[in-house]
């Protein structure tokens, strides 16, 4: 019959070994996070680099085919049956070349709706809850892309400097500006809110906009990042 030491050390030893897997499966759950980030990163910057490269390849291209095909219709004859083909092939060339900028911006284009169901996705993958908020009318390109950079700025800072189990990200419409609230519940109430450089870079990004950035942590460990733009031009 174990004695009642013996039955200590077995209790401290399973005590030891649930405190060990907990661990190791919120290493895990942060393994996954931060692989999910990196895939998506680095789809990102494919997208990216396709958009420039095929820009820069095709577009040169076209440019040429413009001039020269211009410099045939003014060489033409005025009364030529092949002026007015060559016409067609200059309105043509300008086409293809609009749409070929169409197409590459948008491969290079943000967007604030891919931004939050990544989020949703890389946080899932962490193992913390994501709640999203969204305005139902649609945002002006430019506040929808800085703000779609600091979504994922905001959420790589949770998953890089927290503990949390959940995340909530709103954006609302409201006196002539957007806000953005991204809060967790993985914060240390002890530290000082606001500092990094990852922050310091989401400020920036918002003055540009005429907009700010503040930060608090509340007593209950809750991490709060508002973000304030304008919804309209700077003067």
């Amino acid at each position: 019959m174990p004695t009642i030491a013996t039955l200590t050390v077995l209790t401290l030893l399973g005590v030891s070994l649930c405190v060990t897997l907990a661990l190791l499966l919120r290493r895990l759950r942060r393994l996954r996070a931060t692989q999910a980030e990196a895939v998506r990163q680095a789809a990102s910057d494919a997208r990216e680099r396709f958009g420039r490269d095929v820009h820069d390849l095709i577009s040169s291209r076209l440019w040429l085919a413009t001039l020269k095909s211009e410099l045939a219709y003014r060489l033409a004859d005025e009364d030529s049956p092949v002026r007015p083909a060559l016409a067609d092939v200059v309105r043509s060339i300008r086409q293809a070349a609009t749409d070929i900028r169409y197409v590459t911006r948008s491969y290079q284009e943000i967007s604030l709706t891919t931004e939050l169901a990544d989020a949703r996705a890389v946080l899932r993958a962490y193992g913390a809850a994501c709640e999203i908020e969204t305005p139902g009318s649609a945002l002006k390109p430019d506040v929808d892309a800085v703000l779609a950079v600091m979504v994922r700025e905001a959420v790589t800072n949770v998953l890089r400097h927290s503990n949390a189990t959940t995340c909530a990200i709103e954006v609302t419409e409201r006196d002539g500006a957007v806000l953005l609230v991204v809060a967790n519940d993985g914060a240390d109430p002890t530290a000082r809110p606001g500092a990094g450089s990852g922050i310091d870079n989401l400020r920036r990004r918002a003055a540009e906009f005429g907009g700010a950035v503040r930060t608090d942590v509340a007593a209950d460990g809750w991490f709060r990042l508002t973000a304030e733009i304008p919804d309209r031009p700077l003067p």
